[in-house]
């Protein structure tokens, strides 16, 4: 790719949270609800752009960084599932044609730095794609990484220990002190508890001090380049284990039951069944029956997010103590959601799209160019946000990939210069129990359209946490099928471009896709959405 002159441009810092509870629980409007929100967050969008309806494209942690890293669906980058799960037709790296959005803005001038979570490759990151900073492959082992252990010894504190209340897959950790130096993350990942010492010790603060020393290292440089600074933080992703000072924040006494917790999942499709009570093995609706100890699980959670939030606010005022925060834009979100104590006592990520799974935070600032307290309630994506980058940074979108992106720039819905009536999501199970979904948000409605499942319909404007599937209501039939038009709309323009992959001129530069033909589950689902809607197939 050549390189882009243009004139001096805004620097770009992105802060990526992983798995937040938000959507339900964030100011959660339900009777006797806890007022849960994030003091920074808020603070940050108050000096900027507040967005109501964002949405991760692809609710899982590789696809959505991979969708936000290459601004395109999965079914152009290739990876639908964690890199790590050894799942027919996922890729575990990156394409070798394929062009990252830092590697576009490095392309446009920019001085580019990583510094966190990557979950984009088993055996690649950051730095083999240019990128300089810190990472880890595959999900990442903090407290095992040398990095953190002279962060540690920096501090002069000792590798701390984390106190499990409450551990879904292994009870008898319960009430134990665990020495956080386990050889696989995993390891404590199903629990929830205090990490015991200083709060510097806990992951969010340790990222975010190593993008803070960066901050003041650019600060202090001589330079005419702008720069790109990525904050990839792990939390507040399970196992939840905030600081003491940040748990004594929440009284689990407070949280009243979360309004899906005691669903019967009798209107639900099968796949909430197979993650509620197969994938999760001991099925956390059984082992922790009580609302008591999900009390005490939400209470770590929300704590977490809260030191996250900490973790965020540091980074914000380190920018604008270095001078930086004038000429820079701002942007804070996250990979996914998080399904904890939803529909009937869910843990982790729900393999269907639900929007305590889907929906996530965002918010940007950027002085002189977005206006203080600026709302957007229209449905935008992650997809959105890297086009938003790359404009921002002079990059023709239309130059990177001949697959081209997938997204829009969204600072023409925060002037309100356009809007947006449709989206549509992807989803495509979170493991094992694979699930190919198409997610259609039209007017406050939202429709699931499953290949090997049954179909959902939820509206949204009076059923806020998808209590009620209405795909069985009469009512709704002319509605549906707009909408399921509107879903094949979708697939057979997704089926016409990817028939152009294997155009001479793209083979004529070495361009391999991992899956050049239409995939076969992709097809299966456009027939049975034209049998719904009784088209000749």
């Amino acid at each position: 790719m050549s390189s882009i002159s243009s004139p001096k441009r805004s620097n770009i810092v992105l802060v990526i949270a992983d798995h937040v509870a938000f959507a339900g629980h964030y100011r959660a409007q339900f009777d006797g609800a806890y007022d849960y929100h994030w003091p920074n967050l808020e603070r940050i969008a108050k000096d900027g752009a507040w967005f109501d309806n964002a949405y991760a494209i692809t609710p899982i942690c590789t696809p959505s960084r991979a969708s936000m890293l290459t601004g395109k669906r999965a079914d152009k980058h290739g990876m639908r599932w964690n890199c790590e799960y050894p799942i027919p037709d996922n890729r575990k790296e990156f394409r070798e044609d394929e062009i990252l959005f830092p590697q576009a803005l490095a392309s446009a001038g920019y001085d580019c730095h990583y510094f966190g979570k990557w979950h984009c490759g088993t055996n690649r990151g950051p730095e083999d794609y240019g990128i300089k900073g810190w990472s880890l492959p595959e999900y990442g082992n903090v407290y095992r990484s040398d990095t953190y252990k002279a962060y540690l010894e920096q501090l002069g504190e000792e590798q701390p220990k984390c106190r499990i209340d409450h551990h879904l897959m292994r009870p008898k950790l319960d009430g134990t002190e665990v020495l956080m130096d386990p050889d696989e993350p995993w390891d404590y990942m199903d629990g929830a508890g205090v990490l015991l010492g200083s709060p510097e010790v806990q992951e969010q603060f340790f990222v975010t001090n190593l993008a803070c020393e960066q901050l003041r290292n650019l600060a202090n440089e001589e330079r005419e380049e702008p720069f790109l600074l990525v904050t990839s933080l792990w939390g507040p992703h399970h196992p939840y284990y905030p600081s003491q000072d940040y748990a004594d924040m929440i009284n689990p006494d407070d949280i009243a039951p979360y309004p899906s917790f005691a669903e019967d999942l009798k209107d639900k499709p099968l796949r909430y069944r197979i993650h509620r009570d197969l994938r999760c093995l001991h099925r956390a609706s059984e082992r922790w029956k009580d609302w008591k100890t999900w009390q005490t699980v939400l209470a770590r959670c929300y704590a977490a997010g809260l030191q996250t939030d900490a973790a965020i606010g540091r980074l914000y005022d380190c920018l604008n103590e270095t001078g930086l925060g004038d000429d820079t834009l701002f942007i804070v979100t996250a990979d996914h959601g998080d399904g904890i104590a939803s529909h009937g006592g869910g843990w982790d990520k729900y393999s269907t799209f639900t929007e305590e799974v889907g929906r996530v935070p965002l918010v940007m600032h950027w002085p002189g160019t977005i206006e203080p307290g600026s709302k957007v309630a229209d449905p935008v994506n992650l997809l959105d946000m890297t086009a938003t980058m790359l404009n921002a940074g002079g990059v023709d979108l239309n130059d990177l990939h001949p697959l081209g992106l997938d997204g829009e720039d969204l600072l023409p819905f925060i002037k309100g210069e356009t809007s947006r009536s449709v989206m549509i999501c992807d989803h495509f199970g979170h493991s094992g129990d694979v699930s190919y979904q198409k997610i259609l948000y039209s007017e406050g409605w939202k429709y699931v359209s499953v290949w090997g499942d049954d179909d959902e319909l939820y509206d949204l404007n009076t059923d806020p946490y998808e209590l009620t599937n209405r795909i069985e209501d009469p009512v709704t039939t002319e509605r549906q099928k707009q909408m399921r038009d509107l879903i094949i709309s979708h697939l057979e323009s997704r089926r016409e471009e990817r028939a152009n992959w294997h155009k001479p001129e793209f083979l004529e530069r070495g361009i391999v896709f991992s899956s050049p033909e239409w995939p076969r589950e992709e097809t299966l689902h456009l027939f049975k959405l034209k049998t719904q809607q009784g088209y000749e197939t």
